[in-house]
Order: structure tokens, then sequence, then C-alpha cells
């Protein structure tokens, strides 16, 4: 069984999204950690987990 987690989206759905970019980037290490404690949905991740992940970029226009 793959781990790999897979989000489909229908037919004619936004690709675009909604989230803030530019406030993402401007976001330190220390508020992305408190705002991950804070949120009862979010795991903190292991380093051995993190690295796992595959890197995914925004594409430009």
């Amino acid at each position: 069984m793959s781990t790999d987690t897979h989000i489909k989206r229908n037919k004619g759905d936004s690709a675009d999204g909604n989230t803030d970019c530019e406030r993402l980037k401007k976001m330190t290490e220390e508020e992305i950690e408190e705002n991950a404690k804070a949120d009862p949905d979010a795991s903190i991740l292991t380093d051995k987990e993190l690295v796992e992940f595959k890197k995914v970029t925004q594409k430009r226009s």
C-alpha cells in the first residue's frame, strides 16, 4: 500500500487556491511553530518525517 497522499479536484475547480503566499514568506520559523502548536489538527513532525516530504513549488505565470 502506498503512503503517498493524493488530493483530487473536480474538473472546473479553481487551481489557484486561497493561500496568502506573501504572508507565509514573511513568517519566521518561530511564528510557524507557534501556529502549528496552536492548531489541534496539526502535528509537529520530526526531522526524520520531514525529510520524507517532496518539495512542491508554486507555478509562476
